[in-house]
């Protein structure tokens, strides 16, 4: 029997490689940014896959900052970019910003971890404006 849920989408991000830390029905872990303007540095994502595989997790929790907060309706890659606070995601320190990005091909791609991180992160990823600089950890 295949689990499902955030144990099921950890359980494939560890059978991939990533270790991973669970806050509630949160995955987190490192993930190393392949493409585009910081390729090459490492960020943490936060995953809210509560229905896996059926869905995919929401937009991802991103940790440091990358972008200015901006919830107007801008297009991406500057609007849909919020606070964590307020969105189920505990962020005392205000490092983390939660990025309004629905994966909307999850069926087309085989509904796994693996294909939300090569697929859509990466895609996500590619689509960052490129003068942006990583910022400083604190």
């Amino acid at each position: 029997m295949t689990t499902t849920g955030p144990d099921g989408f950890a359980e494939e991000l560890l059978a991939a490689g990533y270790s991973v830390d669970r806050i509630s029905d949160f995955v987190v872990f490192n993930y190393e940014v392949d493409i585009g303007p910081i390729d090459g540095q490492v960020i943490r994502i936060a995953l809210q896959p509560v229905d896996h595989p059926r869905t995919p997790p929401a937009g991802p929790f991103v940790s440091p900052r990358l972008l200015p907060l901006c919830s107007d309706g801008s297009p991406a890659p500057y609007g849909g970019v919020h606070e964590a606070n307020g969105r189920g995601f505990p962020d005392p320190q205000g490092v983390w910003e939660y990025w309004s990005r629905p994966f909307n091909e999850w069926a087309d791609h085989g509904r796994s971890a693996r294909s939300y991180l090569d697929v859509h992160l990466r895609r996500l990823f590619a689509g960052l404006p490129g003068d942006l600089v990583l910022p400083c950890a604190a």
